[in-house]
């Protein structure tokens, strides 16, 4: 049990506000309140109410709690999924009891890998010119698809590096779909950097829900590796060069 919270508070950052009885509902409700009433934006609010229940929680129905929070935070497009994760990672070791960690391994599997090994939906969605592109077209490779906006730091960093992956592994393409709210912010950004592989607009979570259910999508960049077959094989945050290198 000391093992389990040294890993959890090296998880977190601060404590705000009151700890919370272990009855309490960590909701979406309750989220958008706490942030309102301490003049938090969204993801420090997070963080908060996170450290909170970390801090607070010990016993075998808190810690399911804990993981059951893990998985409805992503229902709630809670952002902080990084810590959310380390959280129930140590409970999948760690956790009190073979319940606990049963609960949070199938939790984990739920949220992070439910389209792993199963077929993708066959997207399609406009490019820059307003023509639509459509996954399949692309099958004669191995194609990853790219979640990502133009306000998201990390996407413009990893995407500065497809253009030296396409040259060095020609078995492979990319499909990416910008969930930006404006498409004339992705086309800008496109046209200034010269990209030139298929990057289509599939829309902010208010214009496309359908897109962003079936994704699940809370955290990018995110990664769908999707084989010649339309099954997705492989699902990251990142761009791993030598598994995308190896590809054939």
């Amino acid at each position: 049990m000391k093992t389990l919270f040294t890993l959890l508070l090296l998880s977190t950052l601060a404590t705000f506000g009151q700890t919370p009885t272990s009855n309490k509902k960590y909701n979406w409700d309750y989220v958008m309140k706490y942030v309102k009433k301490n003049k938090m934006d969204i993801a420090r609010g997070t963080q908060a109410i996170i450290d909170e229940v970390v801090q607070s929680y010990a016993g075998e129905s808190q810690q399911m709690e804990l993981v059951q929070l893990y998985k409805d935070a992503y229902d709630f497009k809670i952002i902080d999924k990084p810590v959310l994760k380390r959280i129930v990672d140590s409970l999948s070791i760690h956790g009190e009891s073979n319940e606990v960690r049963t609960f949070a391994l199938e939790c984990i599997n739920q949220v992070e890998y439910r389209l792993l090994n199963k077929e993708i939906r066959d997207f399609e969605f406009p490019n820059k010119n307003g023509q639509p592109v459509k996954l399949t077209e692309l099958k004669e490779k191995i194609v990853i698809v790219e979640l990502w906006a133009t306000w998201c730091g990390p996407c413009i960093k990893e995407m500065k590096r497809i253009p030296e992956l396409r040259r060095r592994n020609p078995h492979i393409e990319f499909y990416s779909i910008s969930v930006d709210k404006s498409v004339d912010k992705m086309i800008k950004f496109v046209d200034s950097n010269g990209y030139n592989w298929p990057i289509v607009f599939g829309g902010d979570q208010e214009a496309n829900p359908d897109l962003w259910n079936y994704l699940n999508i809370v955290a990018i960049p995110k990664y769908y590796v999707v084989d010649r077959t339309g099954t997705i094989i492989n699902v990251s945050d990142s761009l791993d060069e030598r598994y995308l290198l190896s590809l054939k």
